[in-house]
C-alpha cells in the first residue's frame, strides 16, 4: 500500500471532529520528493556576477533607471537562456506605452530529470544564493534528459508578485519537479510598464498576455513541448501573480474583454491573490462589480489568505472566492502577513502539491483528502474553510 492509498483509507475513517455531514482530516505533509530536478541555462555574464544584490534586484524586477538591462540581457549564454520575445497589441487604452512594441519576458524550466552523478549546481549571484541554488543547471546547448523516456509531465507556470522576480521561487519550482512537474518560472520585470504611484492597469492586461506567450513558446520547444501533457497545465502564483493566476483562467479585468484568457489552464493555485484594494477611500475590484467577473473561472482554483496581510486582505479575498463557479479550497493561514513566514510556505507547497496531483494527475485519493482536509500538519497553524467549497460534481453528490 503506497502513501496516498494509506491517506486515502484515512480520509474516510470518521474521527471525532467533523463537520455535520464528512469527517475531516489533519493532512501529513509530503516527504521530499524522489527524483532529481534539472534547469534550464540560467548563467549570469561574468560583467554582472558580482553588481551586489541591489543592482541585481532591480534588474530581476525591470526597474528602470540608471541599472538599465533587464534578466534576459545579463545572460552568459543568451541563446541557451528562455527569453520569450512578446509582440504587444497596437492598443495604447490597454497596454499603454509598450503597445505595438516586442517586450522581452525571460523564464527558466526546472524538471524531472535524469539520476545525476555529479550534479551540476548553480548559485544565482543574489542574497548569497539564498532562494537561488539550481540543483543541477543544463550547460550552454545540453539538451534535458527527463526521469522517464516515456512519460509526459504536468506543466505548472510560476507567476511572482509585482515587484518581485522569479530568483525567489527557485526552491518552489524544485519541489514541484521533484515530484514530477514540468515547471516554468516567468520573469514579468512588472515596472517595465508601470506608472509610479497609481493603479497600473496596463501591468494586468500584459500579465496574461505574456503568460500565453511563454506558455505558447515552450510548447512549441524541441526540448519540452512533446515532454508536457497539454491537457494538464496549472499555474501557480502569490500577490498579483495570484491575480494573474485568476485573470489567465477566465476572469476578465475591470469586465475588460481585452484580457487574454487560456483555455489550456486546468487549476489554479492563488496566494494572497490581488483581487482588489481600498483606493483613495473607495473599493476597487479587478474583477468588475464586487468581482462578480470571477464567475467566468470554472476550472478549479486553491487560494491562501493571511489573517495578517494588509496588502490583500481577506476582506476583498473571501467575498471574491464565492463568484468563482469551479471547484474551489480556500486555506487560511493564521497570523500570516502578506509575505508568509517559511511554516506557512512549507504548508502552501503541501496543499499545492495535494491540488495539484488532484487536478493535474487524476490522484483520487489527493482529491479525496483535499476535501476533507481540515489541515496540513507541521508548518504553522492553517486551516481549509469549509464554508467555501465548492467540490467538483462527481464527488459531491451524496
Amino acid at each position: 500500500m503506497n502513501y496516498w492509498q494509506s491517506l486515502l483509507l484515512v480520509a474516510l475513517l470518521p474521527l471525532a471532529s467533523c463537520t455535520e455531514d464528512k469527517p475531516l482530516i489533519d493532512i501529513e505533509p509530503f516527504p521530499r520528493g524522489p527524483l532529481a530536478v534539472g534547469s534550464t541555462n540560467m548563467e549570469v555574464a561574468d560583467a554582472f556576477a558580482g553588481v551586489g544584490d541591489d543592482v541585481m534586484h532591480n534588474i530581476l524586477i525591470g526597474q528602470p533607471g540608471e541599472d538599465g538591462p533587464f534578466v534576459s540581457d545579463i545572460m552568459r549564454y543568451p541563446d541557451s537562456a528562455w527569453v520569450v520575445n512578446v509582440d504587444v497589441p497596437k492598443d495604447p487604452a490597454v497596454y499603454g506605452p509598450t503597445a505595438g512594441t516586442r517586450v522581452p519576458v525571460s523564464l527558466f524550466i526546472t524538471y524531472p530529470s535524469a539520476a545525476i552523478d555529479t550534479p551540476a549546481g548553480y548559485a544565482f549571484p543574489y542574497q548569497d544564493a539564498q532562494n537561488g541554488e539550481f540543483e543541477h543547471m543544463l550547460a550552454a546547448g545540453e539538451a534535458p534528459a527527463f526521469a522517464d523516456a516515456d512519460t509526459r509531465y504536468p506543466l505548472i507556470i510560476q507567476a511572482h508578485g509585482y515587484s518581485a522576480h522569479g530568483i525567489y521561487d527557485v526552491g518552489h519550482a524544485h519541489k514541484l519537479s521533484r515530484h514530477g512537474y514540468i515547471v516554468a518560472v516567468l520573469f514579468y520585470g512588472d515596472l517595465r510598464s508601470a506608472t509610479p504611484n497609481t493603479i497600473n492597469h496596463h501591468t494586468a492586461f500584459l500579465r496574461t498576455l505574456m503568460t500565453r506567450a511563454a506558455l505558447d513558446a515552450i510548447l512549441d520547444s524541441a526540448a519540452f513541448g512533446d515532454r508536457i501533457d497539454t491537457d494538464n497545465i496549472g499555474i501557480s502564483g502569490h500577490s498579483f501573480g495570484g491575480y494573474t493566476g485568476l485573470a489567465i483562467a477566465g476572469a476578465r479585468y475591470l469586465d475588460n474583454a481585452a484580457t487574454v484568457h487560456d483555455e489550456r489552464i486546468k487549476a489554479s493555485v492563488i496566494a494572497a491573490p490581488w483581487v482588489g484594494h481600498v483606493q483613495d477611500g473607495e473599493d476597487f475590484f479587478a474583477f468588475g462589480d464586487q468581482n462578480r467577473g470571477l464567475e467566468r473561472v470554472s476550472s478549479p482554483v486553491l487560494s491562501f489568505f493571511g489573517t495578517r496581510d494588509e496588502a490583500t486582505t481577506a476582506e476583498f479575498i473571501l467575498p471574491a472566492m464565492r463568484h468563482l463557479s469551479g471547484p474551489t479550497y480556500v486555506v487560511e493561514l493564521v497570523d500570516q502577513p502578506h509575505v508568509f513566514d517559511a511554516g506557512s510556505w512549507e504548508d502552501r507547497d503541501n496543499w499545492e502539491l495535494l491540488f495539484f496531483n488532484a487536478y493535474l494527475k487524476s490522484d483520487d485519493a489527493a482529491l479525496a483528502a483535499l476535501a476533507a482536509g481540515r489541515s496540513m500538519k507541521g508548518g504553522n497553524i492553517d486551516r481549509q474553510r469549509f464554508e467555501f467549497q465548492q467540490l467538483p460534481a462527481s464527488s459531491a453528490a451524496p
